[in-house]
């Protein structure tokens, strides 16, 4: 599957997983800086601005970031919702982070990388599954968070 596709997809996902659980979602254009989806909870009135990132089938390094992600947002109630596609037929696992947690994480783990002899590079890592096991385990499947923030 093509890159593009398969961030649109995740983007889709997310959008319908938000609907089944009562908010309004809608994607953004496309080349919308740092907002994919804009969601309101109509209930609560509360809304959320939406970073998607879709990891492809069968990636078992992690989401790839880059030195943006780690600089926190000024955006109010940013979110990222990572995607972790299992295949055609297969629900996909998602893990709902605030921006400003996500930042302060991937921020200190780069430089933590560094000071261990890594080389520096554009690419930062999140990967729930190994490095991140810790950090990630609290954000997976946790939709509750949007309402609470």
């Amino acid at each position: 599957m093509e890159k593009g596709i398969i961030g649109v997809s995740g983007e889709y996902f997310v959008a319908a997983e938000l609907s089944q659980r009562g908010y309004v979602a809608t994607l953004t254009l496309k080349n919308t800086p740092k907002v994919d989806i804009l969601a309101t909870n109509l209930e609560t009135g509360k809304y959320f601005n939406i970073q998607v990132k879709t990891m492809s089938v069968g990636n078992n390094t992690g989401w790839r970031l880059g030195p943006k992600d780690e600089v926190v947002s000024d955006i109010q109630n940013h979110f990222y919702i990572m995607v972790n596609l299992k295949g055609v037929g297969l629900l996909p696992e998602y893990y709902v982070i605030p921006q400003k947690e996500l930042a302060e994480y991937i921020y200190k783990d780069h430089r933590s990388y560094l000071e261990r002899g890594g080389k520096d590079s554009s690419i930062r890592v999140f990967d729930p599954h190994k490095r991140s096991k810790d950090f990630g385990g609290k954000f997976k499947e946790n939709w509750e968070l949007l309402d609470s923030k």
